[in-house]
């Protein structure tokens, strides 16, 4: 078992007004293999942003521990820290990230260039993420000059260029129409198969979760249930839907269009 993530007994605590301790997390024991596709669900205000700003070292857990290929996230020092996030992980955010100032090729391979590869190895990495995500007539363009779907994209081919261990997806869809997300998901499934990327995907679309191998439900800081996908992803759909009824909160309301 190669395990890529491992969180364990992971809280986050925080002190509202008149002292009173708002719980944004409480004892998360997480889990992700190699190769793994998870979802991360719940109602607003759950804790799932949270969860994933830890992850990401982004924010400190107030107790538990969190270890990415090895390395326990507490023990790094600030600079190691950044140096971390910028080798060990990929991050897409829902409101795209990318420079208007660069073209979509100088923003895919901006994480190469800050570590300093030679031109040659740059275009070696690029090439392949060009073809598999469709962005080879695109390179030349401003980010302002391309759709939301195409503008996803080109973020999920920068956020892997450096085949980061954890790929951290956070609401990749919600700026998106049906048509695009469906574009952009069926982009990240085809990663996690044929490249066995390890993707930990945080989202309110079901649609959008039942690409995933399991789904991780949480309410009010804590873990609810998990559930897995079997051969039929229309029945995992069906699934999710039921989990969220259950759980209450708003949830995006996208029907199912085919596997």
């Amino acid at each position: 078992m190669n395990v890529i993530l491992q969180a364990q007994a992971l809280s986050k605590y925080y002190n509202s007004r008149g002292n009173v301790i708002y719980r944004a997390l409480d004892d998360i024991d997480l889990t992700i293999e190699a190769g793994d596709f998870v979802g991360v669900m719940g109602p607003s205000g759950s804790g799932k942003t949270t969860l994933l700003n830890l992850l990401a070292g982004l924010d400190e857990p107030t107790s538990g521990k969190i270890e990415v290929n090895g390395m326990e996230l507490s023990l790094l020092s600030d600079q190691e820290l950044a140096l971390f996030r910028r080798r060990e992980l990929g991050y897409i955010f829902q409101d795209f990230n990318l420079l208007d100032t660069l073209s979509v090729k100088e923003n895919i391979i901006l994480p190469l260039v800050l570590e300093g590869l030679p031109p040659q190895d740059i275009e070696y990495s690029l090439q392949p993420l060009l073809h598999s995500l469709r962005l080879e007539q695109l390179v030349d363009k401003r980010t302002y000059e391309i759709s939301g779907g195409q503008k996803q994209r080109a973020a999920i081919a920068r956020a892997v260029i450096h085949n980061p261990s954890l790929l951290l997806a956070d609401e990749l869809t919600g700026n998106l129409d049906s048509r695009a997300a469906k574009e952009v998901m069926e982009s990240l499934r085809s990663m996690n198969e044929a490249k066995q990327a390890t993707i930990l995907l945080v989202t309110h679309d079901p649609f959008s979760a039942s690409y995933c191998k399991r789904i991780l439900f949480i309410k009010d800081g804590r873990l609810f249930s998990e559930i897995r996908r079997g051969v039929n992803r229309q029945a995992f759909y069906q699934q999710i839907l039921d989990c969220l009824s259950v759980l209450g909160g708003n949830f995006d309301d996208v029907p199912f269009t085919g596997a």
